[in-house]
């Protein structure tokens, strides 16, 4: 029902063969790597601006996309192949389902405004979340061509070293806890604060 018939079939093929990650290997890298990286794209912008619908549009993509990736993932365990589907998976998928997340979050952001406006009017809130979540939705696009790039080019290469994709892995975990959790973090943490001109979106959303 997650994964489809087709893929589950070409899968056990795969596997029957000897090369349960020959998925990766099937189509021309520059090919995949574009297709990866636009769909990505679609994906994250998808999930930030359903958030709209008061943050539940952007929470059920995240469900829907955390259902597929564990029945995913599970169908290789169930396989008696968690080691090897974890180490191809994670190469670009760190960075790209982490990138999913934080888009989901700032949809959630987004929607917030409108669920939550406080003070302000729903409008008024509305502006001052979309300003505020935006920023964090573009800051993902070179992540996504970065995931993109690494899944059609690094992920089809299985006979690299375990240990040098753990690492990999580990390395691409490292920076998405750094950017995204650490620093901003320290930055609040210090006192650094972005001044936002509330009051002029406030009057620009006031009726006359």
């Amino acid at each position: 029902l997650i994964l489809g018939d087709s893929y589950i079939d070409m899968t056990l093929e795969n596997i029957a063969n000897g090369d349960p990650m020959s998925v990766y290997k099937d189509e021309e890298m520059a090919n995949m790597t574009l297709r990866i990286t636009l769909n990505n794209i679609w994906v994250s912008f998808l999930t930030y601006v359903l958030g709209v619908f008061y943050m539940i549009g952007s929470a059920i993509i995240l469900f829907k996309n955390g259902v597929m990736v564990g029945a995913f993932q599970y169908f290789f365990v169930n396989e008696g192949l968690f080691w090897e589907s974890f180490l191809t998976i994670w190469m670009h998928g760190t960075i790209e389902i982490a990138s999913i997340v934080i888009a989901g979050g700032a949809g959630i952001v987004l929607g917030r405004g409108l669920a939550f406006p406080g003070t302000y009017s729903r409008i008024q809130s509305f502006i001052i979340s979309a300003r505020q979540s935006i920023i964090v939705l573009i800051s993902l696009i070179p992540l996504f061509v970065i995931a993109g790039t690494i899944e059609g080019t690094l992920t089809r290469v299985t006979e690299l070293n375990d240990g040098i994709r753990g690492l990999f892995i580990l390395s691409c975990a490292a920076f998405i806890v750094f950017y995204y959790m650490w620093y901003p973090y320290k930055k609040f943490k210090s006192g650094f604060v972005i001044e936002e001109d509330n009051q002029k979106i406030i009057d620009h959303a006031s009726p006359d």
